[in-house]
């Protein structure tokens, strides 16, 4: 059965709209990857596809939600997580994380989304692109979301 790792870009992306202030260029791309991380959250769930985070993301996401002025909804959030998806501690992926920095320079909460996709031969979703070099790098399948439609999405998943 699939297996996927969704990184903070994903779930905290598919929460909050992007800010109106954006140059619209910027928040016409951005509304488009908010709409499309909406719907494969949906997709997701609808399809009973095994999501796998690190623990460590629940801390992330409180912080990118806090940075960002919602700091009310990120218990809400965190609470929903850790309802719906599995999650891997720290003690089974701290040395493959440590690994992983060591073969890629990634940053410290990168390592651990990647590490997590590795060890569970999980496609990794992001939104960040530094993450999804770093995946590949490695030999990683990785979808950089803002780079694919929706349905080039749905069919990879599919079809993996």
């Amino acid at each position: 059965m699939i297996k996927v790792v969704l990184d903070t870009s994903v779930i905290v992306k598919s929460i909050l709209l992007p800010r109106k202030s954006l140059p619209k260029d910027i928040y016409d791309r951005e509304i488009k990857t908010h709409n499309k991380c909406k719907q494969l959250i949906k997709f997701l769930n609808n399809e009973g596809i095994n999501v796998y985070l690190p623990k460590v993301a629940l801390v992330e996401v409180a912080s990118v939600l806090k940075r960002h002025g919602y700091p009310k909804i990120a218990l809400q959030v965190i609470e929903s997580l850790s309802n719906s998806y599995n999650f891997v501690s720290e003690n089974e992926i701290f040395e493959h994380s440590i690994d992983i920095a060591l073969k890629t320079g990634a940053s410290g909460f990168d390592c651990y989304f990647i590490a997590t996709s590795s060890m569970l031969n999980a496609i990794l979703i992001t939104d960040d692109e530094k993450m999804n070099k770093h995946a590949n790098s490695i030999g990683l399948k990785s979808i950089l979301i803002i780079e694919k439609e929706f349905k080039e999405i749905e069919r990879i998943l599919k079809n993996d």
